[in-house]
This record gives C-alpha cells, structure tokens and sequence, in this order.
C-alpha cells in the first residue's frame, strides 16, 4: 500500500505541476470569465469602445443620434437615461441640417400614429443591418420612460428582470428545457462534448504515460522493485485525482460563468447548467475514467509504442462516439428507450447519464443503476489490466492489435 500511494502521489503531482496542465486548469475559466467581466465594466461605465462603428467600418463613432418627436409622446428627455448618445432635435428639416454638418449621424423619426402602429424611421447617409443598434436600444428605453409617465422610480422597477421559479407537478418526469425556447438545446449538446473530450483526453494520459515509461525503460526499474498491481493501482489513482481536479474545476467554472455573466450576455434560462448535472456528473467521470483509463493502460501495456497503441485507441473510444452521435435522441426524447439504454450501458454512461441529468430529472434508481454497473464493470476492467502488467506483457515488444488487446485483457490469469 506504501508503495502504490507513492506511485499515487508522483503521478499526481508530475501531472499537475506541468505547465500545460496549469495553463490550462486557469485559463480555460478566466478567459471566459475575464471577457464577460471586461463588458459588464465597460457597459456599466458608458465607456465602452463604438462596437457598431467597428463593425460598420464607418466614420461616426462618437456622434449622437437625433430624435423627431412627431407624436408628442416623448414630455422628458433626462441625461441619466439617454447618456449623451441620443439628441432631441425640433423638427426633421433640423435634423437633416445637423446630419449634413456632421454633428449628428442620423435620426429617429417618431410618426405621429406610433401609438397606434409602432412605427418608426431611422435615417442616416447610409443604413446598414448594424447601423443605430446601440441607440436604438436607448431610443426604445426612452419611449418606454415617458409611457409610464417620467416617473423614474416606476420606470427603474419595471426595468428590473422578472426572475421566474420552476415547479414541476412531478419532478420525477420534468424536463429542465424550455419547449419555446432553442438556445435551451445546446446545454445537452454541450455538456456531451464536455464529458466525451474529459475522458478521452483523461485517459490518453494513461496511455501516453504507460507507454512512455515502456519506451525508455523505466517500467523495467519499477518492475524490479513494485508489484504490477501496485503500479497499475497508482497511476489510477494519481492520474485520475489530476483529471478530476481539471474536472471539477472547469465544471464549477462553466456554472458559475453562465450563471453570473447572463446577464452581461442575455443568456436565457435554458442555456443554465443545472448544479445536479455537476453534483452527479464528477462521480460519474470518476468512474468513466477508471473504465476508459484502465482499457488506455492495458493498451498501452501490450503496445511496442505510442504510435502502434494510437492506432488502436479509436476501437475503444467507439462507445463514446457513439454517444456524441445519439445525442440528438438524448435531447429528444431523454426518458425514452434510446436514452435509458445509454445511460445505464457503462461504456457510453459516463457521457449519457450527466447528459440526461442535465435536460430532465432523471429517477434516482435509474442514476443508482448505472453508477453500480459502471463501477462493476470499471472493477472487472481493472482486474484484468492488472494481469497485463507483467513483464511477459509489457516488455515483449509485440506488434499489438484489437483482437491481442482483448484476447490478454479477458484470459485467465496464467
């Protein structure tokens, strides 16, 4: 037991000291979370730079927009509100002279039957799709003050988003999408590429590690003085506590990020990751690991290189593609037969399962299920590795293949 946490401990700690691995634990979450936070100061401030002229390539950044009230409807125009980038000009024949002096990029024209149509006009030298975006948004913020009479307190009360609280009748059959709304679907879409790049990169670690020491003669060392059950045992162990810190991290990261920057981006209710998906889905990456790391190391423990054990990893990764390919039924129907059959099958449930939790709530026996035939499986995975590392095996130099591979993982011990 000493020795396997001190294989425990080295794996662990060489992985998580590299500087790729850094880089990446860090800047995956901060650059994300840095960019929302830069918008949300910038539009806080009123400071930020002319996006719209940006993208227009035009020479207007910095001039305000006029506004011809022909309605009557706008009593005040109050500074706080419209921050300089919005002018009350008297009538349109004005307007049209500042526009020509270069003092106003265009204009808003209220018609005089907007409160009975909505219409109105912009006009500018030159209108693109992107033209007045940003003032129209304070135009529309201005039209909706003198509706509720210039009452500012009424006005800044009204502005205040609705938060809505979701009471499914049965939560043991609701579905956490909104039916109305699409952005709702990428969630699941997302969390499947999440999960199915975290173990496959995870266990290719395992992969490039055994094959590594094998290259240059350091399982020969450990072999001498380790048993294969104790090696194996820890590079389970270490590499697996580096790819759940990677895991849990990103996860809380991504959360925290959606939550805390929708409303800098507008992000709907939908696009939400809901904290059960992360709760259950890290166990459930644990064991996905444990299964998908174990299959990589016995690869890597009868393959003469990396190169050769490359070739032969898509093999084992086909449940996984799998899974990204049936995503599609996952969201569409994620209590349907297609779904709970992924889900509670171990080699694609590490992926399906979060996948389901993340769309509907998914009953506990169901959840329970999967974890105990998973972690059944990745035990059974994980005995028969632990006869590949043996010299026979991993010092033989043989040319590998699928058939080898499974033929070594599944014979009795000899």
């Amino acid at each position: 037991m000493a020795k396997l946490m001190k294989i425990a401990k080295h794996e662990f700690i060489t992985t998580v000291t590299r500087r790729s691995f850094l880089l990446a634990l860090i800047l995956v979450p901060l650059l994300p979370a840095l960019l929302m936070g830069g918008v949300s100061l910038l539009n806080r401030n009123g400071n930020g730079p002319d996006l719209e002229g940006l993208i227009t390539g035009a020479n207007e950044q910095g001039l305000p927009m006029g506004v011809v009230d022909q309605s009557g409807l706008i009593k005040e125009f109050p500074e706080w509100l419209t921050g300089g980038a919005l002018v009350q000009i008297a009538d349109e024949s004005n307007a049209r002279a500042q526009v020509e002096a270069g003092k106003l990029q265009g204009y808003y024209l209220i018609l005089p039957d907007y409160l009975n149509t909505g219409d109105l006009r912009m006009v500018k030298p030159s209108v693109s799709l992107f033209g007045g975006m940003g003032q129209a948004n304070q135009l529309d913020a201005l039209i909706q003050y003198n509706l509720l009479g210039a009452d500012q307190a009424l006005f800044q009360s009204y502005k205040v988003p609705v938060s809505y609280e979701y009471q499914p009748i049965n939560p043991e059959t609701a579905d956490r999408r909104d039916a109305e709304n699409i952005a709702s679907f990428f969630i699941p879409y997302g969390v499947t590429i999440f999960f199915y790049m975290m173990i496959v990169t995870s266990s290719t670690m395992m992969l490039q590690a055994i094959t590594k020491e094998k290259e240059n003669r350091v399982m020969e060392v450990l072999l001498s003085s380790t048993s294969p059950a104790d090696i194996f045992a820890g590079k389970v162990i270490g590499l697996g506590g580096a790819a759940l810190l990677q895991m849990a991290v990103w996860s809380v990261a991504a959360v925290l990020i959606l939550r805390l920057g929708g409303g800098t981006l507008n992000i709907p209710a939908g696009m939400q990751i809901p904290w059960a998906a992360v709760a259950w889905g890290l166990p459930f990456f644990l064991l996905g690991f444990a299964l998908y790391g174990s299959l990589m190391a016995g690869l890597g423990a009868i393959a003469p290189n990396l190169r050769e054990a490359g070739q032969s990893t898509f093999f084992i990764t086909v449940p996984l593609m799998v899974t990204m390919l049936a995503v599609s039924q996952l969201v569409e129907a994620p209590r349907g037969p297609v779904a709970m059959a992924l889900s509670l099958i171990p080699l694609t449930s590490p992926v399906a399962m979060p996948v389901r939790i993340s769309i509907s709530a998914v009953p506990f026996w169901q959840i329970l299920l999967s974890m105990v035939l998973l972690a059944g499986t990745a035990w059974f995975v994980l005995k028969g590795v632990t006869r590949l590392f043996h010299a026979q095996y991993l010092l033989t130099g043989q040319k590998v293949g699928i058939k080898t591979f499974f033929k070594a993982l599944f014979s009795p011990a000899g």
